[in-house]
């Protein structure tokens, strides 16, 4: 076990023990688990995975941000940090579809920048949305 804490830009979001989390890094996915090596990277957008207890896995949509352990001590700085489960579909949705008429006008560099950017974590939040929801139909029997 090692200690994991998660901030956002709003609020402390997480504190405490975890067996293992899998982080989006800039090279691709990694893997923490106790008394890993120190390690500072950028983190992407995409699914953060904590272990709490083995086998009790919860999963949360990130849209970017920093990670940093060192010595059984990690945190998480993100610029959004969310619950799959409390991915509002629709509001992604239309946050996808503002961000893609923003990038359509290209009214200057800057702003399509941050319409880029904005498209990315809509449509990661959607994709999470729907492959939690298809998990939980599937495991529930409901499909």
């Amino acid at each position: 076990m090692f200690d994991l804490t998660v901030l956002t830009l709003e609020k402390p979001f997480f504190n405490g023990s975890v067996y293992s989390v899998i982080i989006p890094g800039a090279d691709g996915y990694f893997q923490i688990l106790s008394n890993h090596a120190p390690l500072i990277s950028l983190v992407q957008p995409g699914v953060v995975e904590i272990e709490q207890r083995e086998g009790n896995k919860e999963i949360f949509a990130i849209s970017g941000g920093f990670f940093e352990i060192s010595h059984n001590k990690a945190t998480l700085i993100a610029d959004a940090f969310e619950k799959a489960s409390d991915i509002d579909y629709q509001r992604a949705v239309i946050s996808l579809e503002n961000a893609q008429a923003r990038l359509n006008s290209g009214e200057n560099q800057v702003d399509i920048e941050r319409a880029r950017l904005a498209v990315k974590r809509a449509k990661n939040r959607i994709k999470i949305y729907q492959q939690t929801h298809l998990q939980t139909h599937l495991q529930t029997g409901s499909i």
